[in-house]
C-alpha cells in the first residue's frame, strides 16, 4: 500500500466519478472538500485504491491487485492502526478475504436510495413546524445538541456554508437537522438528527424536505443511504419519493484494536 500526498488525490476523481457504487462522503476527500487518507497500489498509475475518510467511512474500489489486496487485509486483521476509532466500509465491491468468518461479526446491510427525478422537491407538510435554512448563530446549538457540526466538515464556518443545512425548531430551539454529510461529484450525502424527545411527530421529514429544496436550488442531487434495519429512515426515504438503488449491500464496522489484544466496541 502506497499513501499519496493530498495533491496527488485529483488523479483518482475521473475514475472515481464513473464507478457505479458512488458515495459523496469518498468523493469529498478526493475533491479535497473533506479531510481523510488514500492509498493505492501503484503511485504512477494506479489500478486499485482505498479511501478512508477522517470519520472512517472508507471504501475500496478500481481493478483488484492482489498485492494491494492482501496489504489490505493486513492492515483490517494483524495492523489496525487506523487514525479513527473504527473504519466503516462500503463494500459494493467485495474483496474476497472480508468473506472470511473473522469479518461476519463486523457485516451488516446498507441500501442506496436515489431521487426519482419528478421529486426533486420534498414535499412539506403543513400541520408541523417548517424548515428553515441554517443560520449561523445556529451552529453552536446544533454542536451542543446534536455534535454533528465538525463530524464530517472542518469548521463551522465549513458547515453552514456548505452542507445546505435545513432545521426544525420547536419553542425557539432546533429539534431537528438534515444536512449533507459530505457533496462529491454533484451529489450530497442526506444526514438527518431529530432529538429523541420530538421523533414520531414528522419534523425530521420536514427537515429533509428543506433540505432536499436548498439542494435543488444549486444543482444537487439527494442521496439517501441507511442500514437496512433502520426502518423509520427507510420509510422516510420513501415517503420523500426515494427509491432503493440496486439490491443491499455488505457494509462492515470494524474497530480499531486497543492494547490488550481485544477490539473495541465488538458485539
Amino acid at each position: 500500500m502506497i499513501r499519496l500526498a493530498a495533491d496527488e488525490y485529483s488523479k483518482l476523481v475521473p475514475r472515481y466519478l464513473t464507478e457505479l457504487a458512488f458515495f459523496p462522503l469518498i468523493a469529498a476527500v478526493l475533491e479535497h472538500s473533506q479531510d481523510g487518507a488514500v492509498w493505492v497500489d501503484d503511485a504512477m498509475r494506479p489500478l486499485q485504491a482505498y479511501v478512508e475518510h477522517c470519520f472512517g467511512f472508507a471504501q475500496i474500489f478500481g481493478e483488484p491487485a492482489p498485492a494491494f489486496e492482501t496489504d489490505l487485509e493486513a492492515y483490517f486483521s494483524a495492523r489496525r492502526d487506523f487514525s479513527v476509532e473504527k473504519v466503516r466500509l462500503y463494500t459494493p465491491a467485495l474483496p474476497a478475504f472480508l468473506l472470511s468468518p473473522g469479518y461476519f461479526g463486523y457485516r451488516s446491510e446498507r441500501q442506496r436510495f436515489t431521487l426519482a427525478q419528478e421529486r426533486l422537491c420534498g414535499t412539506l407538510r403543513t400541520d408541523v413546524a417548517q424548515p428553515s435554512p441554517i443560520r449561523m448563530q445556529d451552529a453552536d446549538e446544533i454542536e451542543a445538541r446534536f455534535g454533528i457540526v465538525t463530524r464530517f466538515w472542518r469548521n463551522a464556518d465549513q458547515f453552514v456554508a456548505a452542507s445546505q443545512a435545513n432545521v426544525v425548531r420547536q419553542a425557539g430551539n432546533v429539534v431537528a437537522v438534515c444536512y449533507a454529510a459530505a457533496i462529491g461529484g454533484g451529489k450530497a450525502e442526506i444526514d438527518v438528527v431529530t432529538d429523541p424527545a420530538f421523533r414520531q411527530q414528522g419534523l425530521g421529514r420536514q427537515a429533509v424536505a428543506g433540505f432536499m429544496a436548498s439542494c435543488s436550488a444549486v444543482g444537487l442531487e439527494p442521496v439517501w443511504d441507511c442500514f437496512t434495519n433502520n426502518i423509520p429512515s427507510v420509510k422516510t426515504a420513501h415517503s420523500l419519493g426515494f427509491r432503493p438503488q440496486g439490491a443491499p449491500y455488505v457494509f462492515f464496522t470494524i474497530p480499531r484494536r486497543i492494547l490488550d489484544g481485544t477490539d473495541e466496541n465488538k458485539a
